[in-house]
Formats: C-alpha cells, sequence, structure tokens
C-alpha cells in the first residue's frame, strides 16, 4: 500500500512540474497555426493528471481493482487524446468525419449511461479479483456483471481501431513527406515519441485487469520517465522552432518573411511545375529542413497541397486586374489549362474565377 501511495505520488508531481514547464513555455510562444497544436499537448498532460489522481483520491484503493470504470474511463479519454495528438501533428482531419467522431464519443456514452444509473442506485460492483467476478456472473440475474463486461469490452474495442487510425495515419504522413523528398528526421523522432507513448498506454490498459499492487507501482515508475522523455522532445522541438524562426538564423527575416517576399517576386516562381521541396528552398535561400518545418509544422500541408494554395491564393489576386485575361492567369500560376485552374479554384473559393471576377466588378460598380 505504502509503495503504491508513494509511486502514485511521485508520478502525480512528476507530471505536475512537466505540465508547469510545458504551459509556461507555450504561454509565452506567440499566437499563430502552432497554437493548437500546443493547446492538445497541454491536454493531454491534463488528462494524465486526472487519471493518475483518480486512483489517488479514491477512498479505497482501485489499483487493485480490476474493470474498473472510472480507470477505464479515464484511460480512454487519453487514448482519445493520444489519437487526436497524432492525428494533429501529422496533419490529419480524422475528426472531420462526423461518423468518426459519433463513433469514438457517442459508443463510449452508450456504454457508460448503465454504468451511472447503477451508480446512482448505488448497485455498483467492486471486484478486487476475478473470484468476485464470476461470484456476480453465477447470480440469477448477472446483468450488472453483463453490462461492466460489454462497458468494458467495447471501451477495448474502441481504443484497437484507435490504434489502426493511427498507424495508417502514421504510414500516410511519412509516405507523403517522403514523396515530397521533405526532412523526415523530425518524423522518425515523433514515431519513436509514439511508439513509446503507445507501449506505455498499452501497459495501462493491461493494467485495468491485473489486480496486483506491484504491478501497478512498476507502472508509476514507467509513465514517470515516459512523461519526462516526452517534455524532453518538446522543450527541445520548442528550441529548434525557435532558432529556425529567429531572425539571426535567417539573416534579418523570418522563415514567413523570406517565403512570402519569395512569392511576390514577378514572375510567379510556382508558374515552373517541375519544382521540388530541394529546388523551392534553394531558390528562397533556406535550408531544406526549414522549408519542410513552415509546410508540415507551421503551414500544417503537406509540399504539393503547400504549392496548390498559394496558386490559388495569387489566382484570386491577379483577378483583381480586369486586364488580364484569365487563361493567362491560369498560365502564369502554373496550371497547364483554364479547366484546370477553374476546377481547383472552384474547389477552394466555392465559385468560378469568371464568376469570381464578375462579383468583384459588381463590388466596384457600386
Amino acid at each position: 500500500m505504502i509503495l503504491s501511495y508513494a509511486t502514485s505520488l511521485v508520478a502525480i508531481a512528476a507530471t505536475a512540474i512537466c505540465f508547469i514547464i510545458i504551459t509556461l513555455m507555450y504561454w509565452r510562444s506567440p499566437s499563430g497555426p502552432l497554437t493548437f497544436k500546443r493547446r492538445v499537448i497541454i491536454a493531454d498532460y491534463c488528462l494524465l493528471l486526472l487519471y493518475l489522481c483518480c486512483h489517488f483520491f479514491r477512498s479505497r484503493n482501485d489499483e487493485t481493482e480490476i474493470l474498473c470504470v472510472p480507470s477505464i474511463l479515464s484511460l480512454y479519454l487519453l487514448w482519445e487524446s493520444f489519437l487526436i495528438t497524432c492525428t494533429t501533428f501529422s496533419n490529419g482531419k480524422i475528426y472531420a468525419n462526423k461518423y468518426a467522431l459519433l463513433f469514438y464519443n457517442l459508443l463510449p456514452l452508450s456504454l457508460l449511461t448503465p454504468q451511472m444509473i447503477y451508480a446512482a442506485n448505488g448497485h455498483i460492483y467492486h471486484f478486487q479479483n476475478y473470484d468476485q467476478v464470476m461470484q456476480a456472473l453465477n447470480q440469477a440475474i448477472p446483468m450488472e456483471a453483463y453490462m461492466r463486461i460489454a462497458f468494458v469490452a467495447g471501451i477495448i474495442f474502441c481504443m484497437l481501431l484507435m490504434i489502426v487510425e493511427i498507424l495508417l495515419q502514421q504510414i500516410k504522413y511519412k509516405q507523403q513527406i517522403i514523396e515530397d523528398k521533405g526532412d523526415i528526421r523530425g518524423v522518425a523522432r515523433r514515431n519513436t515519441l509514439y511508439l513509446g507513448t503507445g507501449i506505455l498506454l498499452v501497459t495501462i490498459t493491461i493494467g485495468q485487469f491485473i489486480p496486483t499492487i506491484t504491478f501497478h507501482a512498476i507502472l508509476k515508475i514507467g509513465i514517470i520517465f515516459t512523461v519526462i522523455a516526452i517534455t524532453r522532445f518538446y522543450v527541445n522541438l520548442h528550441k529548434h522552432i525557435k532558432k529556425l524562426e529567429s531572425h539571426s538564423y535567417n539573416r534579418g527575416k523570418t522563415i514567413k518573411e523570406k517565403i512570402d517576399q519569395w512569392l511576390d517576386q514577378d514572375p510567379f516562381p510556382l508558374s515552373n511545375t517541375e519544382l521540388t521541396m530541394e529546388k523551392t528552398a534553394a531558390s528562397i535561400g533556406i535550408p531544406t529542413m526549414a522549408l519542410s518545418y513552415y509546410i508540415y509544422e507551421f503551414a500544417g500541408k503537406t509540399f504539393l497541397s503547400w504549392q496548390s494554395e498559394c496558386r490559388m491564393l495569387q489566382c484570386r489576386e491577379l483577378l483583381k486586374d480586369n486586364n488580364k485575361n484569365i487563361s493567362e492567369i491560369a498560365y502564369e500560376c502554373g496550371y497547364s489549362d483554364l479547366a484546370a485552374m477553374s476546377k481547383a479554384f472552384k474547389k477552394r473559393f466555392g465559385v468560378a474565377p469568371t464568376v469570381y471576377r464578375k462579383k468583384l466588378s459588381g463590388e466596384k460598380g457600386q
């Protein structure tokens, strides 16, 4: 018991200290495209603290309790936070799919509802070992025990789907960077971090079925080392980002300023459709690693989608000049023909280039 409480206290203290370090570090950072990612990281630390505190502040020692609803629920929140973190840093949009959003949240909620009803009526099991589980199942109408097992099975099923989603997302993201000939070193380091975190979460999940204090004490030690490693990674990443964004690193200008200046050139540099990541970085005058960071981390896009977005913004700007033919604009922005530009423009802005120009002319006439 003393070992369990001691390791829990140290784990809570270590997580709280790391949480404060990360929060203060990001609090001083300027707002921008990375703000959401930083909030996701802070939320991860909050949920881990919630999971650790849910054990420590309960009146009974539920670390030896198996199939414990509060523990499994807080663990599920950690898994969902892990999914969101991996997806966000891979520039994925799983939660743009409303069906995925409904599934990952409504299924656990529907399974949790009977447990909440039982708890409100004072009828809830606390299984300290598997003999107590079998006793509950051997009752005349073991509905509560069956509902508890259904709750746990449903949560585990969702966790397995999350693991598959994370693996597919990381494979796809790495492949995109390889195809764009970007810098994959950051992805490799992050994947190592994800692997360690994933193994820890799997171990915590297994712990929900092991009623021994020793196992959970060792688990808390593993959490301490993992949290410290994750915090070191985020601190080093933050320092690296600050270095890349510093004026001294880029000879008086930030990466964004240098890229914007490059895009303002005449002729429009992205009219060259054969530009690779390396050629683009060399033309801007920054390292390939810096451009890769800007596109994937700061802009949150792939190299091809970033090129497309820049071309669309240039098209929109050139359409303000009524003296320019729309076909000429398409060619100047790097499109092979008007049809290709019109399709991309309508997809991005919701209207065809001709309609957009007429709308601008109408506004000027008023």
